[in-house]
């Protein structure tokens, strides 16, 4: 909580007047600084850090420049201020082992209904949105602080929606993931836009609203409230209570770019199986350049309605156009350059 320097007037040019903190995780990697303090003649007690949120194990002060040009230094002590004593590390145990325990039987179940019908994927962001409104609730009401909120959502991440991410982009013993097919009938309602009626109007927000939360996108167009709380949930979860922070702790981004990894490469194979079959289809057309072109554009569309402005997923469109045309026999592939 605070790190101090004692020193005295009566130490005359042997007293510092400019002083740099630096840390480093070994004594080799001292580089970065973490404070740089000025040290008047009056001063006896100097405040180098405070309220930290970061475990140094290794910190270095260095003594820059002493009172009247001096060339060698004093110090009178250093304190330190530890952190408060609590009963949260055994708390969160707890409490992240019966959040683990909860989270992991729905995802298996949830799984397994999607395995068996692909259209209960449909109802994957209303079961989501219940869930993270639920442990928001427990958090905003019951947890101590940012640390323990920051806790549970990564608990919340990796045994709910990491599981669940995988099992929709896993592909069956016909090659089509869940997800691939979800976003493949989502290019359909939107080239056909025309029979959009009744439930089918409603199937691209619901799929929007579902591929937006799983990758932590705040919707762009005015969607249900329900989809813009969901979006808000899911960060304030996995990053606390800090509004506009960085998540701390590599455990939980690491789940989430392994979803967002898998999710793009999904939307590359989707992307790749539209792009092939528009060539099969119009490979030989004389106006070729101008069709590629308007379902290129298309493409790119439905990319940042369903992922926002992510550079992962417009990577993945790219890689799936690139990816179709490399499946080309030369001669074709040589016509459509």
């Amino acid at each position: 909580r605070e790190l101090s320097m004692l020193v005295a007037s009566e130490d005359s040019s042997y007293m510092p007047s400019r002083v740099v903190v630096l840390g480093g995780d070994s004594p080799a990697t001292i580089r970065t600084e973490l404070n740089a303090v000025s040290i008047l003649p009056s001063d006896s007690r100097v405040i180098l850090l405070e309220n930290m949120t970061r475990f140094w194990p290794v910190i270095q002060i260095r003594v820059k420049r002493c009172q009247q040009g001096g060339i060698d230094t004093r110090v009178r002590g250093i304190e330190v201020l530890g952190p408060k004593p609590t009963m949260w590390p055994i708390f969160k145990e707890q409490l992240c082992r019966r959040t683990f325990l909860s989270c992991t039987a729905r995802a298996q179940a949830w799984s397994q209904e999607i395995c068996r019908d692909r259209g209960r994927l449909l109802q994957l962001f209303g079961r989501l949105n219940r869930a993270l409104q639920h442990e928001q609730g427990f958090a905003n009401r019951f947890l101590p602080d940012d640390e323990a909120a920051r806790a549970l959502g990564r608990t919340f991440w990796e045994a709910l929606v990491t599981p669940l991410v995988q099992s929709i982009t896993s592909p069956d013993p016909a090659g089509l993931s869940p997800l691939a097919w979800l976003l493949s009938e989502y290019l359909e309602s939107v080239e056909l836009p025309h029979r959009a009626t009744g439930r089918r109007a409603a199937f691209g927000p619901c799929v929007r609203r579902l591929t937006q939360l799983l990758v932590h996108v705040e919707p762009g167009d005015p969607e249900p409230e329900e989809s813009r709380a969901a979006a808000t949930l899911s960060l304030r979860l996995t990053l606390g209570r800090w509004e506009g922070g960085e998540e701390q702790g590599g455990a939980g981004q690491d789940c989430k770019s392994r979803g967002l990894w898998g999710i793009a490469q999904c939307w590359r194979g989707v992307v790749q199986q539209q792009v092939q079959r528009f060539l099969q289809a119009a490979g030989q057309a004389p106006d070729l350049a101008e069709r590629y072109c308007r379902l290129y554009q298309r493409l790119r569309g439905a990319t940042e309605e369903l992922f926002g402005q992510q550079a992962a997923f417009v990577l993945a469109l790219g890689q799936g156009f690139a990816g179709a045309l490399l499946q080309l026999p030369f001669l074709t592939a040589l016509h459509v350059s």
